[in-house]
């Protein structure tokens, strides 16, 4: 049996139809452009005062997207258009630039620092992470993207309040693809909020001082004249095995995976 033809009329509504939603979606971002604005009229000179990254909104924001999505679209394109959106519009209220450490896994760093700060914020390639760090570190609202692996222990100089530390841990939800494990680093925020896990370091004082402890758990174990680097859930207490323990930041859950349809 032959397959029935398109019917001309209905594919001319359809396509009229795509276009009315574009057209209210484009409107819609334009009103977003005017509530960004007035924001920017209010803050007025105390938006040049740190960055503008909000990762606890933007973590949140994100978890809000993954528990409503339905549908065929993956959601991993709905997280990479609100990515987009999201810095676009951080960007409009406090111009930046994000200083990435490429470490050893050079392409997927790259792909994973354009999906999570999109098209419009400059993105500035170091060779380590001390050059990103010192880069960032130099602009009043600048951000820093190293690798957990292949970068040194960039952590052991992170003291919170004191120049960089860890504002978010990357990626920001599961994809299928670069999925590097970094942090984002970042200038102290004007208006913290708590992080999910925070991130303390500290020296070993003894082999195994770390075993039996429940309250978090390491991320890069220490060594010779390196820290250690823990999280600890929030209301979680530190490990009694280490000695000068600094704060050094903290990051938020990830979203639900976007590598599956609801």
């Amino acid at each position: 049996m032959a397959d029935t033809p398109p019917n001309p009329q209905r594919l001319t509504e359809l396509r009229a139809k795509i276009d009315a939603i574009d057209e209210s979606m484009h409107g819609l971002l334009m009103q977003r452009a005017g509530v960004i604005d007035e924001l920017i009229r209010i803050k007025g000179a105390d938006r040049a005062r740190g960055a503008a990254f909000r990762p606890g909104r933007e973590a949140q924001m994100m978890q809000v997207l993954a528990e409503r999505h339905r549908g065929s679209v993956p959601l991993s394109m709905i997280v990479h258009v609100w990515r987009e959106i999201i810095s676009t519009f951080t960007f409009m209220q406090a111009p930046y630039r994000v200083h990435l450490a490429e470490g050893d896994a050079h392409a997927a760093m790259r792909d994973m620092v354009r999906y999570q700060f999109g098209f419009t914020v400059e993105i500035v390639a170091h060779e380590d992470a001390p050059l990103a760090m010192a880069a960032a570190g130099r602009e009043a609202n600048a951000l820093a993207v190293v690798p957990l692996d292949g970068a040194g222990a960039w952590w052991n100089g992170l003291e919170a309040g004191k120049g960089l530390s860890v504002m978010a841990r990357l990626p920001i939800a599961e994809v299928p693809f670069a999925t590097v494990d970094a942090f984002v680093l970042a200038p102290p925020l004007s208006d913290p909020v708590p992080f999910d896990l925070r991130l303390y370091t500290g020296i070993i004082d003894r082999p195994g001082a770390l075993e039996g402890w429940r309250g978090g758990h390491v991320i890069a174990p220490g060594g010779g004249e390196d820290r250690t680097l823990i999280a600890i859930p929030s209301g979680g207490s530190a490990p009694s095995g280490l000695l000068d323990i600094r704060a050094a930041g903290g990051y938020f859950a990830p979203a639900t995976s976007t590598d599956t349809n609801r």
